[in-house]
């Protein structure tokens, strides 16, 4: 499949084009009759196809995609694909008919082009087209994608799926839109995208959708203030470190936030999963605590707590079966943002008391 190549979407088997298909959408759909200015320009695009590829003629099938109705007793009513309504020679009768009879200069030229053409021609061209007419319009699309997904998913999750799913393609739709003559989507690609969603969507996952996400300028700026970064700085990590810590730390925060907002967590999952987290520190610490001896230097305890942050994060504890490695990690840094761990033995003396106010991170969202 391909968007703006050899028309607004087109379909072809190793570069050769199968289908064009011309999509025409409005909000308030009128009734399209055979002097409809978006036909016309439609039938004098395909008609200076088929002269410039001749080879073409009645090879392909051409779709003309419209949320209007096609005016009962008019030529275009029949091209529709039913057969039992669908009458090729006396569409182009009356077309030719329309098209001498027209005054819109607008469309002059293209129903001067479909009457140069003999009338076998006409015929042949229009012997092409379909007509699918009274189509979806873009917001009734999303009941229809519910509808066939409906086994995709739970039923209450269905809006979070159709969300990531639609984002996805608008990125491959702009995508091929960018592309210099238009670029080509394996149609295989959307089954992909949705079989991947199912799985995410499925009772022992989550979906994953920040891993690719870095903060703003003005969102590093103000998370290198946040407490987690002062205990790692306690620590010595250095600037790569910080920087990483960060970006897990907003990554984790923004998945954690739409989970939320999407309705796919258990009850008092991320409670229980933060226990989960925090138990596994308190491991590590016990050990450290009992490194610790009176008179030894900064130098000293900082190395404990680097020993503690490394042997803590470097172990990740999935939430389900989500075992990327900024779930976890931001995890343990807004625990350390709260200061429920830390890395640093003395960080507790070593830092001021949380402030509730720094609960909300301005300008993250």
């Amino acid at each position: 499949m391909s968007i703006e190549c050899f028309d607004d979407i087109s379909f072809s088997t190793n570069g050769t084009p199968e289908e064009l298909l011309q999509a025409k959408h409005s909000l308030k759909p009128k009734t399209m009759g055979d002097m409809a200015k978006q036909f016309w320009n439609t039938i004098g695009i395909w008609t200076k196809r088929v002269i410039d590829h001749p080879a073409e003629l009645g090879k392909i099938r051409l779709t003309f995609v419209t949320t209007s109705t096609l005016g009962d007793g008019t030529a275009v009513s029949l091209l529709r694909p039913d057969p039992k309504v669908r009458d090729v020679a006396e569409a182009a009768r009356k077309l030719s008919v329309a098209a001498a009879e027209s005054k819109n200069v607008k469309i002059k030229w293209a129903t001067k082009l479909f009457l140069e053409q003999t009338p076998e021609m006409r015929e042949q061209i229009l012997g092409m087209v379909e007509m699918l007419d009274a189509s979806p319009t873009i917001i009734d699309v999303s009941e229809l994608l519910a509808a066939t997904l409906k086994r995709a998913c739970r039923s209450e999750h269905m809006p979070a799926f159709l969300q990531r799913l639609e984002g996805w393609w608008f990125g491959i739709v702009i995508g091929a839109l960018a592309a210099p003559g238009g670029k080509l989507i394996p149609v295989s690609l959307i089954d992909s995208k949705i079989d991947d969603l199912r799985e995410e969507f499925g009772p022992e996952r989550l979906p994953i959708d920040y891993g690719l996400v870095d903060p703003s300028t003005e969102a590093i700026g103000l998370l290198e203030k946040r407490p987690f970064v002062e205990q790692l700085k306690l620590i010595g990590l250095g600037p790569t470190g910080q920087k990483m810590a960060i970006v897990d730390y907003f990554r984790a925060r923004e998945q954690r936030s739409r989970w939320a907002r999407d309705g796919l967590l258990r009850q008092n999952e991320l409670t229980d999963y933060g226990r989960q987290l925090t138990e596994h520190w308190q491991r590590r610490m016990g050990v450290a605590e009992g490194q610790v001896q009176a008179g030894m230097s900064e130098p000293e305890l900082a190395s404990i707590g680097m020993d503690v942050f490394s042997t803590t994060t470097n172990n990740c504890i999935p939430i389900r079966e989500v075992s990327e490695a900024y779930v976890s990690q931001g995890s343990y840094h807004m625990l350390s943002d709260d200061q429920k761990i830390g890395w640093h033995p003395h960080y507790s003396q070593l830092l001021r008391s949380p402030d509730p106010k720094d609960d909300d991170d301005p300008g993250l969202e």
